[in-house]
């Protein structure tokens, strides 16, 4: 019986013999030689060390019959070689490989020698890990890893000083430790406090920060707000003030609380307020009498103390023009109630009309899509001047819509333009979606380009009423276009959620994928549509999300600091959708806000009473109306490992010239289509030539010896 390495058949497919000619020793002169006695030796080093080591009992060694049987085996590990040797020469063995072999087994089993099994590095474990899968029950080193980075997860991170994950150090922790289970008693678990922590910090200031004793200020202390200075009264009371009244109460409550500007980085906030006036009708679910309450809350709490606060402009014509069609955007501007003609067939060509009428035909219509397109536009030029690292912008948002097609409530793809402009100053641009809805729309729009991922998380599957939950699309294994040499293949990823998710398992599901698409994709900005319709106990929603588990995916997305433009969407509970954009505005902002709404707000009615949240900011949810949770551990497991297999068919960031000169996405994939082209054209070119020159070589001479013996 020979040695692992002397039995290994030559790489190039020689014999062993070949092999042995590039080896360090010869089986021809001692083949014959061994004895019987030496082959069982041999035969039982074998048996044992199998035994010790299983894993090298690899479908290659198991299929040696004997040492004179069929000697296919795995190929030639030299390092073994050259280690068997240097031990027999420590131990006087002859240096034929055969021997060598044959004589360590002998020694083994005598228990003279014990081969150790080699320590492996640190590519190896990790190589190792990967392909065994999912990592249930890291090794040590794995271990020690995850520590580490599970304590620089927890460490308190900014804009500034942003937790960046790595895909064996984080992603690989996240799905070892698993999704949780759906709540057993949901209705017996509550996420409100029965104190709240933060007017206790406000008070435990207020104390430390009392006036002296004798009632005279010294000048250098400065008397702390106590919280029976806070404005007490409503709103009736409230907007009978002045207006220099008024904003002394808005900001003795952001001095109250402690909010400021964040240090190390910007936040814009992007909205017209005349947005507001505007209504669908009266029995269609989209309101945007929610960003007024929006604007109300955030202006109440002193939020505005800590953002650029702008007004845009609406988009002109042109800007809108950059994607749209032209002949759609005519059709809108012009189209009203009084002259909208339902049998007209660009009506219905455009997306109007229709059984469900989703997209009405309203007053103003033009004017509305104007000014939410707008705020998206400056956003995103404020992003680009680096007047901002984040930019809101709650209006915008309305993923659903085309080219030349209004769908899903949206008439103009805001988020479209958005990008397109981000791309005029970033190579990569990652556009992330939790609206309950697919984004359709932008995913539509960019599918032939690398310079964007989509990554939506959405609601999948069959609705309550047996229909394929709008817009139907979205499935884990749509990836954009099937053709490879499309340079947007595998640019998108779809995560499709089941009915009644919970927070702790879509906070789960979230860092994991989002993580690892920043580490595969590396984006240099970052799009986050952030629909409040995957919120619980929402009008159109099917999940059972609360408020801090929707801001989770705002936090996590602001930790990697990127910049970073935050838009609105889909929210059809008008009160939640409100406290839902409120905290997220000020997670951006990094402020905490207490649960007790400020009473000077407007319309505070409307988030009042047990049915409306019991007048707090954060009210439970998660069993309003709640869906049964179809999502089991093991699903989102499958989900999540698809998932990542998908990121296997980017080959990384792209590198790209940005474009500085105005030009549309498609124009620039044009562009690069047509200079890989001549590419390609020269290349065929060069490889012409080669083939011509090589006949004219070969020619040159043909003949010239025999022809001159016969002149």
């Amino acid at each position: 019986m020979r040695s692992r390495a002397s039995l290994a058949k030559s790489p190039n497919g020689g014999s062993e013999d070949d092999e042995d000619v590039s080896g360090s020793s010869s089986f021809s002169d001692d083949r014959h030689e061994q004895s019987d006695a030496d082959n069982e030796d041999s035969d039982l080093y074998t048996n044992e060390r199998e035994e010790q080591y299983p894993e090298e009992s690899s479908e290659s060694t198991r299929a040696r019959p004997s040492a004179r049987g069929n000697r296919s085996a795995a190929p030639v590990d030299h390092t073994q070689v050259e280690a068997d040797a240097s031990l027999a020469r420590d131990l006087g063995v002859r240096r034929s490989g055969r021997n060598q072999g044959q004589q360590l087994g002998r020694l083994h089993y005598l228990g003279l020698y014990s081969q150790p099994k080699p320590a492996k590095t640190k590519k190896a474990l990790i190589k190792e890990e990967h392909s065994q899968g999912t990592p249930t029950t890291p090794n040590s080193y794995f271990q020690n890893l995850w520590i580490s980075r599970k304590a620089e997860e927890d460490r308190a991170h900014s804009f500034s000083n942003p937790f960046l994950p790595r895909e064996v150090g984080d992603v690989d922790r996240w799905i070892a430790q698993g999704p949780s289970p759906p709540l057993k008693n949901p209705y017996m678990k509550t996420q409100v406090l029965e104190v709240d922590l933060v007017q206790q910090k406000v008070a435990m200031r207020a104390q430390s920060f009392a006036p002296p004793m004798n009632g005279q200020a010294n000048g250098i202390v400065q008397e702390w707000l106590s919280p029976n200075d806070t404005f007490q009264e409503d709103f009736s009371v409230f907007k009978t003030l002045s207006d220099d009244e008024q904003q002394a109460v808005i900001r003795r409550e952001a001095e109250q609380h402690g909010l400021e500007k964040p240090q190390g980085y910007n936040v814009s906030f992007h909205y017209n307020p005349h947005v507001e006036y505007h209504h669908f009708g009266s029995s269609h679910p989209m309101k945007p009498w929610r960003l007024t309450l929006t604007k109300q809350l955030v202006l109440a709490y002193g939020l505005e103390y800590t953002m650029d606060c702008y007004e845009p402009r609406p988009a002109r014509f042109d800007e809108l023009a950059v994607f749209h069609d032209r002949e759609y955007l005519s059709f809108l501007s012009q189209v009203t109630p009084q002259n909208a003609k339902p049998d007209d067939p660009a009506y219905l060509s455009f997306g109007f009309g229709g059984e469900s009428n989703d997209c009405p035909v309203f007053d103003g219509l033009w004017n509305y899509v104007s000014i939410y397109s707008g705020a998206s536009i400056n956003a995103a030029n404020n992003l680009n001047n680096k007047q901002s690292d984040i930019a809101i912008n709650w209006s915008g948002g309305l993923h659903h819509a085309k080219k030349n097609l209004a769908s899903g409530f949206c008439y103009i793809n805001d988020i479209v333009l958005a990008i397109q402009l981000l791309l005029t100053n970033n190579p990569r641009v990652l556009y992330i979606d939790i609206d309950v809805h697919h984004g359709d729309g932008v995913e539509a729009a960019f599918e032939s380009s690398d310079r964007v991922f989509t990554l939506s998380y959405h609601k999948y599957g069959i609705d309550r009423n047996g229909y394929p939950f709008f817009p139907g699309t979205g499935n884990i294994h749509e990836m954009g276009p099937t053709d490879p040499a499309n340079r947007g293949k595998g640019h998108s990823l779809n995560i499709p959620i089941d009915d009644g998710i919970d927070d702790e398992q879509y906070k789960w599901l979230f860092k994991t994928v989002t993580g690892a698409v920043i580490e595969k994709y590396n984006p240099t900005a970052i799009v986050l549509q952030s629909g409040a319709d995957s919120l619980g106990g929402d009008r159109l929603g099917r999940f059972n999300l609360n408020i801090k588990a929707h801001g989770f995916c705002v936090e996590t997305v602001k930790s990697y600091g990127r910049p970073l433009l935050l838009i609105g969407g889909g929210g059809y509970t008008p009160r939640n959708v409100a406290r839902t954009w409120c905290h997220e505005t000020a997670v951006c902002v990094g402020a905490e806000l207490h649960n007790e709404l400020p009473t000077h707000i407007p319309y505070i009615q409307a988030f009042e009473g047990a049915e409306n949240g019991g007048g707090i900011l954060y009210p439970d949810l998660h069993n309003t109306k709640r869906h049964d949770n179809l999502n089991t551990q093991d699903n989102l497991h499958k989900l999540v490992t698809q998932a990542l297999e998908n990121l296997r068919y980017i080959e990384g960031a792209p590198s790209v010239v940005c474009n500085t000169m105005g030009l549309t996405e498609e124009q620039i994939m044009k562009v690069r289509a047509m200079v890989d082209e001549e590419f390609e054209d020269d290349a065929q070119d060069r490889g012409t030539l080669t083939v011509e020159n090589t006949r004219r070589r070969k020619e040159r001479g043909t003949g010239g010896r025999g022809e001159r013996g016969l002149r």
